[in-house]
């Protein structure tokens, strides 16, 4: 019985060593797919994210771009377009500062917005950038307040209202899409 006994507590000891070495080797193995797992699922987090953040700033970008566009578009409609005589506070107030605040957002956040409105944000700055010149030159430098509007179209640089209508078709795209 003792022969019997030393076997069974040999063989005992030699099964708990090899099922011991088993499971060290599976959770090890375990252990190196769940890293493999979360450092995957920790990249793909990472870059929704990244892309949620983008959006969102694009949207906020976008949303101040088109609300000083239709402040722009009523002011004039509403009232610079037939001012009798040259009204600095309506200019420097709501023409010019939305001018100068358009431009600025679209060179500072460049980066949020969508490839396909890059040319068009050039347009517009191209745009700004010649009416605040001109802007400039006539009231600051020249002192002129017989001009009673300061337009640039005439000097070919219209209002590029295809870049307008595509800013805000996008805002209303991205916005409805990023609050679904």
């Amino acid at each position: 019985m003792s022969e019997l006994l030393k076997q069974i507590i040999s063989n005992s000891i030699v099964i708990a060593l090899f099922t011991s070495a088993i499971a060290y080797f599976f959770h090890k193995r375990t252990e190196r797919q769940n890293a493999v797992l979360k450092r995957e699922f920790e990249q793909l987090s990472s870059k929704d994210n990244s892309h949620f953040e983008w959006r969102k700033n694009t949207v906020e970008l976008l949303g101040q771009v088109y609300i000083h566009l239709n402040r722009l578009g009523l002011g004039f409609q509403n009232k610079y377009s037939k001012i009798p005589e040259y009204d600095p506070y309506y200019e420097d107030e709501i023409i010019f500062k939305s001018n100068q605040h358009i431009r600025n957002l679209l060179i500072n956040n460049g980066h949020f917005l969508p490839p396909e409105l890059l040319d068009e944000a050039s347009k517009l700055i191209e745009h700004f950038d010649v009416w605040l010149t001109k802007y400039n030159q006539t009231r600051s430098i020249d002192k002129d307040t017989k001009t009673k509007q300061i337009y640039v179209g005439p000097d070919g640089f219209r209002f590029p209202e295809n870049a307008e209508r595509l800013f805000k078709e996008k805002y209303v795209e991205m916005f409805n899409d990023l609050h679904k």
